[in-house]
């Protein structure tokens, strides 16, 4: 069978195929918002001094890390409905690549918080910060600049992963890729297509992560690394919230 660039001209600008695009994007952000969220609660726990919830927390992250992600969108959307659990297509979608998601962001919160100096967890203890305080005000915002990196890749990643949905007939790219061959019987073209459509999704992530990544990494202090400075950067602080 020939190459068809009709083929490829025709399906590249297809209604069809632009709403599926839509739909595997808005997935992607979705579930990777759904995986922060759940990730980050679940990194609090597995530092966490509550030995029950530290244990839940590496087990959860064990979980979601270590099966396929496709056993786990077949038991959610097939399995469950044996418990008297019914899932619609979008809500078994969202939930397993956001559980999935969830299970690495969680390694990457837990591995950027463990990065940051203790020195500073004693500085602020020093000047009268609570634990919690220290975590969100302190530790935190110099987190999610070793986070972004990581996280970036992680989402591009879950773009490509959407493709995975159309094993339970999710309306995404894929699936409607799949369903474009059945009628033209030109797999090879509408691939192609859908190939294309992921690199400039992928691409244009890129570029906004670059962008992220310069701007989360200015106004990184050396100061930060002296503990006797960051007593007086806390003091300053603590006394501002006080005014």
């Amino acid at each position: 069978m020939d190459w068809s660039w009709e083929t490829v001209q025709h399906y590249i600008g297809d209604p069809l195929f632009v709403n599926a695009a839509f739909v595997t994007l808005w997935v992607a952000v979705a579930s990777q918002a759904i995986g922060i969220v759940v990730g980050l609660i679940v990194a609090i726990g597995q530092i966490s001094n509550n030995s029950i919830l530290r244990k839940f927390s590496y087990f959860y992250v064990w979980f979601w890390r270590g099966s396929p992600l496709l056993a786990q969108l077949f038991l959610l959307y097939f399995g469950l409905p044996q418990l008297g659990i019914y899932l619609s297509v979008i809500e078994a979608g969202l939930i397993g690549l956001g559980l999935n998601a969830s299970g690495f962001m969680a390694e990457i919160i837990r591995g950027a918080i463990l990065s940051i100096d203790r020195g500073q967890l004693e500085a602020s203890r020093s000047v009268g910060m609570s634990q919690r305080a220290t975590m969100w005000h302190i530790i935190m915002p110099q987190a999610i600049r070793l986070v972004i990196p990581p996280l970036g890749n992680e989402f591009n990643g879950n773009l490509r992963t959407t493709s995975l949905l159309s094993v339970i007939s999710f309306e995404e790219l894929l699936r409607v890729t799949t369903l474009a061959i059945n009628e033209t019987f030109r797999p090879i073209e509408l691939y192609f297509v859908a190939a294309l459509y992921y690199l400039a999704m992928t691409s244009v992530w890129t570029i906004i992560q670059w962008d992220l990544e310069r701007r989360f990494g200015k106004g990184v202090d050396n100061r930060f690394r002296s503990n006797s400075s960051l007593r007086g950067i806390l003091k300053k602080l603590i006394i501002g919230a006080k005014q």
